[in-house]
């Protein structure tokens, strides 16, 4: 998953109606973005608003289904649709805008070597409207007090990927499983906190009791099963892994990141709240 910033150059072939795009196209031009292609007109528009504002009211949720052949792998977008809600709330901006579209291999794919320069796919991008953050999960004050700019961002969704990743792990388990059924030899694959290697010391001075002592030196497995990616290991179904994604996605519009260690760990505690409630 990545974080990116400023607001995406990047337009999907069928995403919002068109005054969104239509207002989007004049904050793109701002941030020096290629404008969206024209649709007909419609009367949708965006509806964040300033948190706390008399008009406040819950911010628009853009979802869309950009695959080739969404029957492949049917995704329940209302569904999706109360987990943006219901994470959106628990983050603390409800008032504001924010987008999903889900999306093929191939789109990823493309979209990600034109925004990162990274030719290959990946779960989800992120691609954070707001610029200035007070801290990771605090955003600053927006530039201008108009609907169009309380707008958290968009994310993509690779759902290919997603069905891959949920084989993959699910073999993976099940070669772990048959490595270490029954086995009380040490075969089997590494455990949590299995040691992985050790070293004999000898300790060339007796104790007290006459006897000499070798010390054995272990390095310890450490998995750290925090937040979202580990929490997903075990969850063998697309869906169910494309929800947690979602609070994955959220939290990066919001200014998480996982790049460096203490960002890391900010991050991490912050997607374990946010899946227990």
């Amino acid at each position: 998953s990545t974080l990116l910033s400023p607001y995406p150059r990047w337009r999907p072939r069928k995403h919002y109606s068109t005054n969104v795009f239509r207002n989007r196209s004049s904050l793109a031009s701002r941030k020096n973005a290629a404008p969206p292609r024209q649709r007909p007109p419609s009367s949708t528009r965006l509806f964040g608003s300033r948190p706390g504002s008399p008009d406040a009211r819950p911010g628009a949720i853009h979802l869309d289904d950009d695959r080739d052949d969404p029957s492949a792998i049917p995704i329940n977008l209302s569904a999706l649709h109360r987990t943006i809600e219901a994470t959106r709330d628990i983050i603390g901006y409800p008032t504001y805008d924010v987008a999903l579209t889900l999306v093929d291999e191939k789109c990823m794919r493309d979209i990600n070597a034109e925004t990162r320069g990274v030719n290959s796919t990946t779960d989800v991008l992120s691609f954070c409207f707001q610029e200035k953050f007070v801290e990771p999960g605090v955003l600053g004050e927006v530039q201008f007090d108009m609907a169009d700019y309380y707008n958290l961002g968009d994310m993509l969704i690779d759902v290919d990927y997603v069905r891959r990743r949920c084989e993959e792990d699910r073999k993976l388990h099940a070669e772990e499983r048959e490595k270490t059924k029954g086995a009380g030899d040490g075969d089997g694959g590494i455990l949590e906190g299995e040691v992985v290697a050790e070293e004999v010391v000898s300790d060339d001075d007796e104790e007290e009791d006459g006897y000499e002592y070798e010390y054995v030196e272990v390095e310890v497995d450490e998995y750290d099963d925090r937040g979202v990616a580990p929490a997903m290991q075990y969850v063998y179904n697309p869906e169910v892994r494309i929800h947690m994604l979602i609070v994955h996605g959220m939290l990066h519009l919001v200014g998480y990141d996982h790049i460096e260690d203490d960002d890391y760990e900010l991050m991490v505690v912050r997607e374990d709240e946010v899946l227990a409630e």
